[in-house]
């Protein structure tokens, strides 16, 4: 059996960075690669809108959505708007999560990993990417030192924090 690397990914600038380490990594040394998405279950509107924004998510939404027919809405809380007025915010975060992890691969893939697959989950970031780990038993867990997320610790984001601490593999923190 393969061993593999666990890169968790928020789509962040930083979250971006970890998967190109882990697919640079994963490369070199053979082993396969997870990337892993925590869907941003039951957070604020303005933490998707500020995500949307920094990857220039929101046509790619639009259409998945069938907002497009009618044009873009003219900017991104009209859009957010007309998304909490029908109750769409989880599809929302589905397909921007679906979209990050297809971007991710893509990139990883360029990079030159190979047996690249992707997950997602819903629930306590840091939880999610120890829980797939105990699941998958990686070499090595890759992740960015912060993420897109409001609380940030002087020195490492919370999950980071969380999951060097808890792990009981390597940790590799991404700056």
């Amino acid at each position: 059996m393969a061993e593999k690397i666990l890169v968790a990914t928020d789509g962040s600038d930083t979250g971006n960075l970890a998967v190109n380490v882990a697919a640079e990594l994963a490369a070199k040394l053979g082993h396969d690669l997870r990337i892993v998405h925590v869907l941003m279950h039951g957070r604020a509107v303005e933490e998707w809108r500020r995500m949307a924004e920094a990857e220039h998510l929101i046509k790619h939404v639009a259409q998945q959505t069938g907002r497009a027919a009618g044009g873009d809405p003219p900017s991104v809380d009209d859009y957010f708007a007309r998304i909490e007025e029908d109750s769409k915010a989880a599809l929302v975060v589905r397909i921007i999560g679906d979209e990050i992890l297809a971007r991710s691969k893509t990139r990883a893939i360029e990079i030159g990993a190979r047996n690249v697959s992707t997950q997602s989950c819903i629930g306590d970031y840091a939880d999610q990417i120890l829980d797939v780990a105990e699941a998958e038993k990686p070499r090595m867990i890759v992740l960015g030192s912060r993420g897109l997320g409001r609380v940030r610790g002087a020195l490492l984001g919370s999950v980071s924090q969380k999951v060097v601490h808890q792990a009981k593999c390597t940790v590799v923190v991404v700056r």
